[in-house]
């Protein structure tokens, strides 16, 4: 069967232009890349900074492509329609798998300093990781987590534990009574901020869910038959599901439509925040000592997080040794890693981790560093678009009011559907 890229979008619109043309395309290349890339304001100030001073050293060209992160999946199938593909490019650790299994990407060790190579957490090279070869196709300087943000002042008012590890972490039932307690102080509109607004529909509702599926022994697909019946249609995921649903039908959960920043906005409405890493810097700004960083609960089976993040790899057609030097570059630049860290972004760097204060303090960010310890990487298949999408779309109904068995019965089948028309995706399956 034709290998292709599974990438539910609504249309396939090509944005890549080629800037040479004719005899000139070789003498072009050889000076020019381009980098397709996505992120908040910041981190895109960040990436033209290191690209600008990447030229000025080498005489190597950048050309920068910045994409909408909602659009990103979609502008990447346009590339490959016009096979197209930009030199350097992000792409969201989980998806690896399929952009190799499409021979989209290519390893990419080669082509990197090994100094910068050596200096990956086990974490980043584990979602960089093909398990099929064991290659390493794409790096990073960046990892991931989801954990709980309390208002301290809430939740000294209930008189509720607060965590120290996560061996420590609340158990769902605990984390519920608490929500209920929350819920009656009455300057609390909202005991809890999953970030709807985020869009639980984008890879947000698998990333920051599926570790609550995990934890309680259920999951979204298994792992040695690669079969989703069974799995996300298990008890324990029935239960989690459940347990959600309920959250959302007693008014704990802040909707889509109230906006993401509940729990440090002028008001504080919201007590708890169910959120990424990347939240603390404008929690912090805002709550100061009052807002507090815990693991997330345990749903049975002890904590487990997510991890993996976009990665830089690099293409197939790709003017590949100018495209490892631009990567290279930007792991070792200083003032980049700098300007990631004033986000408070979770370090996939051991020299890097070794000189970041936040993620070492105790009263602040260092039980998300600990979380690394406990996480549990999203499927690593070349269906997991499907798995994602399929996950996604089910989770949010769930929230939504629809019966729950039914709506994990459905995603497992869409799963398994996809899994049997690639005859399981060989090498993967048979």
């Amino acid at each position: 069967m034709t290998k292709r890229i599974i990438l539910v979008v609504l249309a396939l619109t090509v944005v890549f232009i080629t800037a040479w043309a004719g005899g000139k395309q070789e003498e072009v290349k050889a000076n020019v890349i381009s980098f397709m890339f996505q992120g908040p304001p910041g981190e895109v100030e960040a990436f033209k900074g290191v690209a600008e001073r990447f030229t000025a050293e080498t005489g190597i060209q950048v050309e920068l492509l910045y994409t909408p992160h909602d659009v990103y999946n979609e502008k990447v199938a346009g590339f490959v329609a016009a096979n197209s593909l930009p030199d350097v490019m992000q792409l969201d650790a989980p998806f690896l798998c399929n952009y190799v299994w499409n021979e989209y990407i290519v390893a990419v060790e080669e082509y990197l300093e090994k100094d910068v190579v050596a200096d990956m957490t086990p974490s980043n090279i584990a979602q960089c990781i093909y398990p099929i070869d064991g290659k390493l196709y794409a790096i990073a300087h960046i990892d991931s987590t989801v954990l709980l943000y309390g208002n301290r002042t809430y939740l000294e008012k209930i008189g509720a534990r607060i965590p120290k590890s996560t061996a420590d972490a609340w158990s769902v039932e605990e984390f519920e009574g608490y929500l209920a307690k929350l819920a009656k102080l009455p300057e609390v509109k909202y005991p809890l901020d999953i970030m709807r607004a985020y869009g639980v529909k984008t890879e947000w509702g698998t990333y920051a869910f599926y570790p609550a599926f995990v934890s309680a022994g259920g999951g979204l697909i298994d792992r040695k038959q690669w079969k989703s019946k069974g799995t996300l249609t298990s008890p324990a995921s029935i239960r989690v599901a459940e347990t959600f649903q309920r959250w959302a039908q007693n008014g704990w959960i802040v909707p889509a439509s109230a906006g993401d920043n509940l729990l440090f906005n002028e008001a504080r409405e919201a007590a708890i925040a169910w959120n990424g890493h990347w939240m603390w810097a404008p929690a912090y700004a805002s709550l100061d000592d009052d807002l507090v960083a815990m693991p997330l609960p345990n749903f049975g089976k002890g904590v487990v997080t997510p991890n993996g993040t976009w990665i830089f790899s690099i293409t197939k057609n790709a003017n590949k040794e100018a495209a490892g030097k631009f990567v290279s570059y930007m792991l070792k630049d200083k003032q980049f890693l700098d300007e990631w860290q004033a986000i408070s972004a979770y370090p996939a760097l051991k020299s890097w981790v070794a000189r970041y204060e936040l993620y070492s303090d105790p009263k602040k960010m260092a039980i998300a560093a600990e979380q690394s310890n406990v996480a549990v990487a999203r499927p690593p298949h070349p269906a997991y678009p499907i798995i994602t999408s399929s996950f996604m779309k089910a989770f949010d109904d769930i929230l939504n009011g629809e019966d729950v068995k039914s709506a994990l019965d459905e995603a497992a089948n869409m799963i398994d559907r996809d899994i049997e028309d690639h005859d399981g995706y060989p090498p993967f399956g048979k």
